[in-house]
């Protein structure tokens, strides 16, 4: 079975069995695999599993293609052929077409883990009818409604969006190619009855801004055991507080508290498991002066306490 889509690229090797296409991530870039599956006429659905902190996709020679991308768990940092950023987070549906695709997709978590439709409209167009014989659903009217001002949209997390997509993450393997076909008829449904007028769009970011808030945020991450206040990173790298804040969870999913508390929790986890330092020398090293703070903020985020989180896995 050949892609006609997702065509393979330098820092992929492909894995080929009779169900489906498979590109794995050659380990030099990271852990990543891209399962490729073709469902319908002119549709694939592709599956990504990234452990990494960037993917270069391949762009497809057609322009006349639908792309829908859904996040299941990470973040990912879609750089636009029209130059801005778009950010996805967990639960969020974002399409484009491939006069706008991404040049590059980075990972600011560095995982990711969701799913891919394409859609080739001039291949897909005349088969909807035998699928849905009862809807009218006219393929290319659809994509000019959510393109009518650009040539991407960006629709935040939604109930009816996860019902949709939950399935298609853990169906076996045997079952997917019928699975998926089912489930792109009924995004096509959703997305019919989808009110575009509703949905604001404001999930992208000028490149200058990004690259101030990467600057920050590795900075803090090298200094971790130090803290820092919003009024001096704003005042530091030229920015209003307003727009860092704004800026930096657009960027990375979180606040810059919530984000920083997560990364030194994460380092005193691997202190714990490498070193034979106390519980205050680690909540010390990582920039807490309290280990009773130290010690609710490590429960917080791994529901055990330090001590015994040590204990159960050394």
């Amino acid at each position: 079975m050949n892609s006609s889509f997702f065509h393979i690229n330098a820092d992929m090797n492909l894995i080929q069995n009779n169900q489906h296409v498979v590109y794995q991530l050659n380990p030099s870039k990271g852990q990543g695999t891209a399962s490729v599956h073709s469902v319908l006429p002119g549709v694939e659905v592709t599956i990504f599993n990234f452990q990494t902190s960037a993917f270069v996709p391949t762009a497809h020679l057609n322009m006349n293609i639908l792309e829908l991308n859904h996040c299941l768990e990470g973040r990912a940092e879609c750089k636009m052929k029209d130059g801005c950023l778009q950010y996805i987070g967990e639960g969020d549906l974002f399409m484009n077409t491939m006069r706008n695709h991404s040049n590059c997709i980075e990972f600011p978590l560095e995982y990711y883990k969701g799913i891919n439709v394409t859609i080739d409209l001039d291949k897909f167009t005349g088969q909807l009818s035998e699928h849905l014989p009862d809807m009218e659903i006219d393929v290319r009217g659809l994509v000019n409604r959510f393109f009518e001002n650009d040539e991407c949209f960006f629709i935040q997390a939604k109930e009816n969006i996860q019902h949709i997509f939950k399935g298609m993450y853990s169906i076996p393997v045997e079952a997917r190619d019928t699975y998926y076909g089912l489930k792109v008829l009924e995004i096509l449904i959703y997305l019919y009855y989808f009110d575009t007028a509703k949905e604001q769009q404001n999930n992208f970011f000028v490149r200058q801004e990004v690259d101030i808030i990467k600057q920050i945020k590795k900075m803090m991450t090298e200094q971790f055991e130090q803290r820092f206040t919003i009024d001096e990173l704003a005042r530091q790298y030229h920015i209003s507080p307003t727009t860092l804040k704004t800026a930096f969870k657009g960027v990375y999913g979180v606040s810059i508290g919530e984000y920083m508390k997560a990364y030194r929790i994460k380092k005193a986890a691997s202190m714990l498991l490498k070193t034979q330092e106390s519980i205050g020398e680690i909540a010390s090293a990582v920039g807490y002066k309290s280990q009773s703070k130290f010690g609710a903020a490590f429960k917080d985020i791994y529901k055990i306490t330090p001590l015994k989180y040590r204990s159960k896995y050394n």
